[in-house]
């Protein structure tokens, strides 16, 4: 009995913790406007605020936040500027942002990426940072919900190209702890080049509180 409650007691501190997300992209004209549409108002960041929760992921940025719960496929989407939030799917996310890019956007990436993998040279390459030994958190999460925890804002435009979800796809089924994801797209990473990475990773105890808007915002519906 006794171990069974400390084993409970070591599972459940391995279900919160907190990191910078730091990512560095340059990409094409065509990319960076449909990451803008995506809602990518930067392509750079030096770490944004990150809180992991169980299957509930936050992540905290200067102009809009997102609060995801991939246990039943939700999210709220705040707006600092405006100072209101929404509640929705993650899923009619996506297909909101796919109808919201102008039809010769759509044509250009079927190009640049087309259905059967061919026309584009790409590579996913995986690099290492860190001790995953000291992030049993992030392990756990990754186990139940890929890479979700490194490409939450990225999740829309990677199902729009299938050649680079094929290849995200077989770095979430090799099963090992990714710390950082270096995406080349074209020779020499011509069309995008980013690299996504985890700083400053630290476990402990997240409330509830911290996975809701402001009490001062306005709800969209």
């Amino acid at each position: 009995m006794k171990l069974l409650l400390v084993g409970l007691l070591a599972t459940s501190l391995w279900g919160d913790a907190r990191y910078k997300l730091a990512y560095r992209v340059k990409a094409n004209v065509l990319i960076q406007l449909v990451a803008s549409l995506a809602g990518l108002s930067k392509l750079n960041s030096d770490g944004d605020e990150v809180i992991l929760k169980g299957s509930r992921l936050m992540v905290r940025g200067e102009k809009t936040s997102l609060i995801l719960d991939y246990s039943t496929g939700r999210m709220v989407l705040i707006d600092h500027l405006d100072k209101t939030f929404e509640r929705l799917r993650i899923e009619d996310m996506q297909k909101r942002i796919a109808a919201d890019i102008p039809g010769p956007m759509v044509e250009g990436l079927k190009r640049m990426f087309p259905g059967g993998g061919g026309g584009i040279a790409h590579e996913v390459k995986v690099e290492k940072a860190g001790d995953k030994a000291v992030m049993k958190s992030l392990e756990a999460f990754r186990a139940k919900h890929g890479l979700s925890y490194l490409l939450p804002a990225m999740e829309s435009i990677v199902s729009l190209t299938p050649t680079v979800a094929k290849s995200i796809e077989a770095v979430r089924q090799s099963g090992e702890l990714v710390e950082a994801l270096r995406t080349q797209i074209g020779v020499n990473g011509k069309i995008t080049d980013a690299l996504v990475e985890i700083r400053d990773y630290r476990e402990g105890a997240v409330g509830d509180k911290e996975f809701q808007p402001p009490a001062d915002y306005t709800e969209v519906k």
